[in-house]
């Protein structure tokens, strides 16, 4: 089967990173009430998205790179300690590191590429103010059928439907401050073969291709 991938400022997207942003799409949205058989019909445009985003994490990485955003031991600690929780304690952890053949100051310094990428985020949308409940309501009752069908209430839908409409707002926001990284790239695009593994990433949980 072949994807779509691009060239940006001369740095191949891999097909896998696309795969590991279409998978990290297709676990929001069947987590958000999309149904396996919704996600399928949509796969189409979710691929074309998941390039889109590993277009703009590239664009993002070489932004902060260039601004030189300030990241403390502190922050990469944190980060560290987020995988290590979600990857099950630290054993695991250093076995997941040796198994990529990735020492441990490498693996830093990848996520505090990540920890950089992450403080641009937010000061990019810095602005976005969280969903009112007014939003958060009307948003329920624009789906009230089929919340319904599985006897949700509004109080109990109430922080999922925040952290959606959040994301959403978050989202535009990003798409917008990526755009202005867009227009001022070189972007080609280009079809390959598939990756015909599910190996995306580091099995670390760091998101990066080592």
């Amino acid at each position: 089967m072949k994807i779509r991938t691009a060239v940006v400022n001369g740095a191949e997207i891999s097909a896998e990173a696309v795969e590991f942003e279409l998978e990290r799409l297709v676990r929001f949205y069947s987590a958000h009430g999309a149904s396996a058989e919704e996600v399928r019909g949509c796969l189409g445009i979710l691929r074309e998205k998941a390039l889109e985003q590993a277009i703009g994490a590239k664009l993002l990485l070489d932004r902060s790179a260039e601004l030189d955003i300030p990241v403390t031991a502190a922050d990469v600690d944190a980060e560290v300690e987020r995988v290590v929780s979600q990857i099950g304690g630290r054993e695991a952890y250093l076995a997941a590191l040796k198994a990529q053949g990735v020492d441990e100051a490498s693996f830093r310094r990848e996520l505090e590429k990540g920890a950089k990428v992450n403080k641009l985020v937010e000061q990019a949308c810095a602005s976005v103010a969280d969903p009112t409940d007014a939003e958060i309501a009307a948003f329920f009752e624009s789906r009230r059928e089929a919340y319904a069908k599985d006897n949700r209430t509004l109080v109990g839908a109430h922080d999922e439907i925040r952290d959606l409409l959040r994301h959403e707002a978050r989202g535009k926001a990003m798409d917008a401050f990526v755009a202005e990284l867009k227009a001022s790239a070189k972007i080609e695009y280009k079809t390959v073969e598939a990756p015909h593994h599910h190996d995306h990433g580091c099995s670390c949980g760091c998101g990066h291709h080592h």
